[in-house]
């Protein structure tokens, strides 16, 4: 059929490889309903490059699992084959994406992934990983996807959300035929075009199949237009498509020869002929496939089930036999054979390998596919499959919580009930233990945290009379995590025992996680000691390979620096976790380190920085479907910058923040926020409040011997005029504060490096000259509504040299914009573009575009539009400012 309507595309399509070409390489997602061209536009676009340009072609296809990272296998079929023993032999992922970036990136190049609607986890991590690195390579991936089958939960959805600022990322929609195309197609075929566009919709596949259609009466379905096509062909030819329907993705041809050659009373090879010229099927290298997938899904559904399953067993019989078959298709093509035991020997095996690829999702739909078929296995083996498939949820869970964490935990917690029920039929009471523990981990983090604590209990019990060895390892590890949560000093000794264990019997990640938690206990007692041993757990981590864990020890490292206000350390450890978790696409744990450098930002006084990052981190987190782990902290910093500065609206993020940490139980995540808004209150004349918004964090605080939490909470209790426990243990700047030792405290927060806090002490001191410091010190962190309250005390007693309050517009202007960028706000404000900004200034366009830059990152935001906003807000324009007399 002639390619109509699509030039406009096409010339598009050139245009971004010419600029790949000259450096500026892109990812083109082309969206289009099922049938529209999407694939016709592809092919065309890739038979008019150059003939130095590498052609790449991928399929996501319809398994009931898909295969991990499938795509890549097709390509590895006809290029890039040096990559296939990455892909077989078991490597991290990161090591895998990378050596395929470099592939790619040898010389020009287009890579057509079609059909990402069907994409499995690691294809989709695959192309994130490319999308946010093309743009420095040479050339364009294109991305094909039916738009109707991407509904808002979609996996290819929160891609698209997650890439929606990315500077490589362009968008194609393909449309429908008009009615003069349609008319031009039907014209020759002596068809009524208006007709065939009514009942068509434009679409092509739909005006195809009607078109050749043996009738004269529009199908009303694809499906009828499909099969009345298909029932012209002679019975070999029919034989031949039902065998190629029931391969989701492309047939090998030698299979197709080899299974057609073993039918009784087959036409041989004729048939694949007649095939091939209906139209229907299409040679592609070694491999023969439907033209059109709706085709082939339609020849499918008409394959009657007993001939249906015989096929299928023939197909096994035929990939079995091949050495590098991937496992999804063996298992795929098993179930749909009715072979149990072929399921059970394929399906743990496609399970293992995509969760080294990192494909949770379809290793535990392959390990569920398993134990679906594994009524009569020994209950060993269906122990372990359970165990796996508990492994596969859980890392769902931490790796995706974004979207489906709840769902997975959930699944998780069943899995491991049926593990723990079979281990104990069996007597093996080691896999019992550690699947016990880890339980006990998934229960405390579903918020069931009575139930946690019992199955706790009862796993250590059962440990104490198990020799040393790999399983109690795991469960002295797990167990240990879930006494630290509940701040059990007993974590410590369950700690040390795993720790010791694990060095002699775990694997790597194992002995990484008992570093980490016997590392974390030690924070607030011996901070040395606490970053010897979570480096140590880092080590393993990236021995093992295992870069999820290696991403938590590096958050767990900066996280717990930034909490006992070492900054520097804390720094040079946040900034790395960002750059691991960035490069691997750890989007989660990436936004919390994120969040935590904005709060370390705010603390130092740097509160331009505080408000670029937490805005940097909160918008991350607004492209996805539901809250990370980092929002709290993101919004609690942006409520405070707001309440330090006297922005508008400080109380809406700061009860956002709240919303979700509030049934958390979890101290990290409440004591900023409550102090957040204890600090709040008071600087907006509500000290009332205090002590309802922060006793029953403090307590919690005091049960978590959290010196830096008890002390900061407790500060604002005494602000409230409430009593506070004098006998826990409170960090140093707080403890000089409680005994009423102002000045020492403000010498502590000068060495730490945290002015704000410094000038809170110092307003304290009963000294004019002190206290004046102070108040130069507000005004110069830009802390109005403090500066205001301090300048009120010293007026109340006497002090009448008071330093000039700053003009309302400095004070209106927390940003600190020039008189110029001011300017280029108002008008942005009024919706201008540069060019109307330009002319109205009488300056270039190019200037315009620097002051515009500049005054995204003073302000924080990522666009015009959210300028624009924030002026109009804070009453930030030139007009709402008294001018400066001349």
């Amino acid at each position: 059929m002639e390619l109509l309507e699509r030039d406009s595309l096409l010339a598009e399509l050139q245009e971004f490889y010419r600029a790949a070409v000259g450096g500026v390489g892109a990812i083109v997602f082309v969206s289009g309903e099922a049938g529209i061209g999407k694939t016709a536009l592809t092919l065309r676009f890739c038979e008019e490059l150059p003939a130095e340009t590498a052609v790449h072609r991928g399929f996501c296809d319809a398994l009931g699992t898909p295969r991990a990272l499938g795509p890549l296998h097709d390509i590895l079929r006809t290029s890039l084959s040096s990559l296939g023993p990455l892909l077989t032999n078991g490597h991290d992922r990161h090591t895998l994406f990378s050596a395929f970036l470099e592939l790619l990136g040898a010389g020009p190049f287009v890579t057509v992934v079609e059909d990402a609607h069907w994409a499995d986890e690691a294809t989709l991590d695959l192309l994130l990983f490319v999308a946010r690195r093309v743009i420095d390579l040479p050339g364009v991936v294109i991305v094909t996807y039916r738009s109707e089958d991407v509904d808002r939960d979609h996996p290819l959805r929160r891609l698209l959300g997650d890439l929606a600022t990315a500077r490589s990322v362009r968008r194609l929609s393909v449309p429908p035929l008009s009615q003069a195309a349609v008319n031009a197609l039907a014209e020759p075929a002596g068809r009524d075009g208006a007709h065939l566009h009514a009942v068509t919709g434009g679409n092509p596949f739909f005006v195809t199949e009607a078109l050749g259609a043996p009738t004269e009466d529009v199908p009303v379905t694809v499906r009828d237009a499909v099969l009345a096509r298909a029932s012209r062909l002679g019975a070999g030819a029919r034989s031949v498509l039902d065998l190629v329907s029931l391969v989701p993705d492309q047939t090998e041809f030698a299979m197709l020869e080899s299974i057609v050659a073993e039918q009784d009373s087959s036409p041989g090879i004729a048939g694949v002929d007649d095939a091939l010229r209906s139209g229907m099927l299409v040679l592609d290298g070694p491999t023969i496939g439907f033209r059109h997938e709706l085709a082939r899904q339609a020849v499918e559904a008409d394959v009657p089930p007993a001939r249906a399953s015989l096929l299928h067993g023939r197909i096994l019989k035929f990939l079995a036999a091949t050495d590098t078959v991937d496992p999804a298709r063996l298992s795929f093509h098993a179930a749909a054979a009715g072979d149990a035991a072929a399921v059970l020997q394929y399906a743990p095996i496609a399970g293992r390998l995509a969760a080294r690829l990192g494909a949770h999702r379809e290793a535990a739909e392959q390990f569920g596919l398993a134990l679906s078929h594994a009524t009569g296995a020994p209950a060993a083996e269906r122990a372990e499959l359970w165990e796996c498939r508990t492994d596969a949820c859980e890392r769902l869970h931490w790796l995706k919580a974004l979207a489906s964490g709840e769902e997975s935990l959930a699944e998780a917690l069943e899995a491991s009930s049926q593990a723990i029920e079979l281990w104990r039929a069996v007597g093996n009471a080691e896999r019992e233990v550690a699947v016990m523990a880890r339980r006990s981990h998934m229960l405390w983090n579903a918020g069931r945290r009575v139930e946690a604590r019992d199955v706790a209990r009862a796993a250590e019990a059962m440990l104490e009379p198990l020799p040393p060895g790999p399983a109690p390892a795991e469960a002295y590890t797990a167990l240990a995590r879930v006494r630290m949560l509940s701040y059990d000093t007993y974590a410590l000794s369950l700690g040390t025992v795993a720790v010791t264990y694990a060095k002699e019997y775990g694997d790597g990640t194992t002995l990484a996680h008992a570093f980490g938690v016997v590392g974390r206990l030690h924070w607030t007692t011996n901070p040395d000691r606490a970053v010897e041993l979570l480096t140590a757990g880092l080590a393993a981590a990236r021995g093992a390979g295992d870069d999820l864990t290696a991403a938590a020890t590096l958050c767990n490292l900066g996280v717990g620096a930034a909490e006992i206000r070492r900054y520097q350390l804390a720094e040079r450890w946040l900034g790395e976790a960002v750059a691991w978790c960035t490069e691997r696409d750890f989007d989660t744990l990436r936004d919390h380190a994120v969040s935590w450098q904005a709060r370390c930002h705010l603390e130092q006084g740097r509160w331009a920085e505080a408000t670029q990052t937490s805005t940097s981190a909160l918008h991350t987190v607004a492209d996805g479907p539901a809250a990370g782990v980092g929002e709290s902290l993101a919004l609690t910093v942006v409520g405070r910058l707001r309440s330090r500065r006297g922005d508008p609206d400080a109380q809406t993020p700061l009860d956002a923040a709240w919303s979700l940490v509030a049934n958390s139980g979890d101290i990290r995540r409440l004591w900023p926020v409550a102090a957040a808004r204890a600090e709040n209150a008071w600087l907006t004349g509500a000290n009332a409040r205090i002590e309802e918004l922060v006793t029953t964090t403090y307590r919690l605080a005091i049960e978590a011997k959290h010196p830096w939490a008890v002390g900061e909470l407790g500060h604002w209790l005494r602000v409230a005029g409430a009593a506070t426990d004098p006998d826990v243990r409170v960090a140093p700047p707080y403890a000089l504060q409680a005994a009423g030792d102002w000045a020492g405290a403000a010498q502590a927060w000068r060495e730490l490096g945290c002015p704000y806090e410094m000038a809170l002490a110092l307003a304290e001191v009963d000294d004019s000259e002190r206290r004046l410091d102070a108040l130069h010190e507000l005004q110069r962190c830009g802390a109005w509504p403090a500066a205001e309250l301090l300048a009120r005390r010293l007026r109340e007693g006497g002090v009448r040299d008071l330093p000039r309050r700053p003009r309302r517009a400095t004070r209106v202007n927390p940003a600190q914009l020039t008189e110029r960028q001011l300017d280029v706000l108002d008008l942005l404000a009024d919706g201008l573009r540069n060019a109307d900004i330009a002319a109205r200034l009488h300056i270039s366009p190019k200037t315009v575009d620097h002051h515009v830059s500049a005054i995204l990152a003073k302000v924080g935001v990522e666009s015009r539009q959210d300028a624009a906003r924030w002026a109009r807000e804070l009453g930030v324009t030139k007009d709402g400012m008294p001018q400066a007399k001349t």
